[in-house]
């Protein structure tokens, strides 16, 4: 599968330092071997959350397409609210 982002996952990443870059691509690469190996979220079909220490990840599986849709990257109030906004 491959992945994709939406704008508020771009805006998320470039806040990032360096340590933050790290964990993010090794949490990605785990998501690529095993695509809804994270929490499945309530409300949302396909919609899985993985914490890092001072993050959530939030991202969709779309078995159609055969992509990841990565949608957000924030803490975890943050991601909560955010993805209560947005329309998947």
């Amino acid at each position: 599968m491959e992945f994709e982002s939406t704008s508020v996952f771009d805006k998320d990443v470039k806040k990032l330092d360096g340590n933050e870059r790290k964990m993010l691509k090794a949490l990605l690469e785990k998501i690529a071997q095993q695509p809804e190996g994270g929490k499945p979220m309530e409300h949302h079909a396909n919609v899985f959350s993985k914490r890092t220490t001072m993050r959530r990840l939030i991202w969709q599986v779309k078995k159609k397409e055969n992509k990841i849709l990565l949608v957000l990257y924030q803490n975890r109030d943050e991601a909560y609210e955010t993805l209560r906004k947005m329309k998947l």
